[in-house]
């Protein structure tokens, strides 16, 4: 392993020294990248990345060339293409006027982190090697007072096997104001490291919808940290169906009154994927509530990783945070770990965890049988009943159709498999 990441150590050293000499900012975040996360890491025991070591890959640099998108954008979003984790402007729509978008960068990036104490946070690969290794710091500011009603989309696409790619945004979003987000990650490279900043100013709403379907073999390290102020929610379901090794990290730091964050995902593993779904919420002031709510289906040799944990600081009363995991196995070979966690310094609070990992109820589908329906019809209506609950509660109705439909995608292979 060792050997490996001297390999891309020197790699994303020569990147910076070669593009960015002068960059000191860029550099801070390079030098805290001391190694990649060990199996005796407690955040990475459960997710270790030898193989992702193992791998020869440097990071993606754009050839001067213009890159042209061929894909039809949807003419329902707005729609906002990035290959290889650069933005493409031939391919994009124009955004409103309502919405401005920026390019920002290292300086910005430290400036926008200055909240975050977490060592689990700072130490993070994502944020330090996208923090020295990306070409695009996209800003998109939603102005004050605005409610766009037509979405966004993301779509991160990208095909460069021995690189890795660096997707780099900051979403703000300015009081009394409303955005709807979909992201798209589908890419073929050896790693899809993005990293996504959410701010939501007072009384800002955000619903935010992530597709992780990335190409068998690549490893996706998706980093988002969200700061939510006084009255603002956030809402975000992610999809996780695609890539050999995909980690949907979320840090959420609640900082003000009567703030709302709802984290939820679905994940659809099969062969030897790994999917884990890490979150850690950060109750800072009194009176606001959190839910994370993960579903899983684990088919042959697959693992699903759910790592939640809720911080209650002293000062934050009346807080209300949950979260529930919950896991099918298709397979003997399967396996689901979970590791809910609370942490609560707060003596007027409702919080709760739970996990279960189970099997379709046999009982059930003897009953399906029995009223002339074949075994994999009856294992296909109970997957979707299993899924549906969750989906149907957290995405919204611009999404639910597209979303539900991917997901049956997902499910239908597996069963197939």
């Amino acid at each position: 392993m060792q050997r490996k990441h001297n390999d891309f150590s020197k790699a994303i050293k020569k990147h910076v020294n070669e593009n960015y000499l002068k960059d000191d900012d860029r550099r801070s975040f390079l030098n805290n990248f001391s190694d990649w996360p060990s199996p005796t890491n407690e955040k990475w025991r459960l997710s270790r990345l030898g193989k992702l070591a193992r791998k020869s890959f440097i990071p993606y640099v754009s050839s001067s060339k213009k890159i042209k998108e061929t894909s039809a954008t949807n003419e329902d979003f707005f729609s906002l293409v990035f290959i290889n984790g650069i933005f493409c402007k031939e391919s994009s729509d124009k955004l409103p006027k309502e919405i401005e978008m920026s390019f920002l960068s290292a300086k910005d990036l430290i400036s926008n982190l200055r909240d975050v104490n977490n060592r689990s946070v700072l130490n993070h690969p994502t944020l330090n090697i996208t923090g020295s290794c990306f070409q695009d710091f996209i800003k998109l500011k939603i102005k004050a007072n605005c409610s766009i009603a037509k979405p966004i989309e993301l779509l991160q696409t990208g095909n460069c096997p021995h690189n890795s790619i660096h997707p780099l945004i900051l979403i703000e979003v300015e009081k009394n104001s409303k955005i709807k987000i979909l992201e798209k990650f589908k890419t073929n490279v050896a790693l899809n490291a993005p990293l996504q900043i959410l701010k939501l100013e007072k009384n800002s709403k955000i619903e935010f919808i992530k597709f992780h379907n990335d190409d068998s073999e690549t490893t996706n390290l998706s980093l988002l940290i969200s700061f939510l102020k006084e009255d603002a929610t956030c809402n975000i379901f992610n999809l996780i169906n695609g890539g050999a090794f995909t980690r949907s990290e979320t840090h959420s730091y609640l900082k003000g009154k009567n703030s709302s964050m709802n984290l939820n995902c679905v994940y659809l593993s099969t062969d030897s994927q790994h999917h884990d779904v890490t979150s850690s919420i950060y109750h800072d002031f009194p009176n606001c509530n959190s839910s994370q709510k993960v579903r899983g289906v684990l088919n042959k040799n697959s693992t699903g990783v759910f790592q939640g944990k809720i911080r209650v600081e002293k000062k934050a009363q009346k807080t209300n945070a949950q979260q529930m995991s919950r896991a099918l196995i298709l397979s003997d070979k399967a396996l689901s770990n979970s590791k809910p966690e609370l942490e609560i310094y707060a003596d007027d609070v409702v919080c709760s965890h739970g996990a279960t990992v189970g099997e379709l109820d046999e009982e059930q589908i003897f009953y399906f049988l029995s009223r002339g329906i074949d075994k994999q019809k009856a294992r296909f209506m109970m997957i979707e009943a299993f899924l549906s609950e969750i989906i149907e509660e957290s995405v919204d109705k611009v999404f639910l159709d597209e979303v539900l439909n991917e997901t049956e995608i997902a499910f239908k292979k597996i069963l197939e498999n």
